[in-house]
């Protein structure tokens, strides 16, 4: 038969353990959620859940908020996506 203090204590070390883990796991998910685009938060939560990403929008209006302030994480994607949509010069052999 196993000790029950034996079996308290191990438990309760468990809960400090999880607890711990899930204050870190908190404290990143806050973090994501400050710094990444909208589009970013809803594809991580869906992926969490098993669901398959939502396709880029590239510059649709799905998720359109009137602000004039920027996540970090937007800045990097807009750009980008914005020389992405430059069709680069051509060039002769020459030049």
């Amino acid at each position: 038969m196993v000790n029950e203090n034996w079996t308290i204590a191990y438990l309760e070390a468990r809960v400090a353990y999880l607890e711990k883990k899930l204050s870190e796991r908190s404290a990143a998910l806050r973090i994501f959620t400050r710094q990444a685009c909208e589009e970013d938060v809803i594809n991580a939560s869906r992926t969490a859940l098993g669901l398959p990403p939502l396709p880029r929008a590239g510059f649709g209006l799905r998720g359109w908020k009137e602000t004039t302030t920027l996540a970090p994480a937007e800045v990097e994607m807009t750009m980008r996506e914005l020389w992405r949509s430059v069709t680069p010069p051509h060039l002769d052999d020459d030049e």
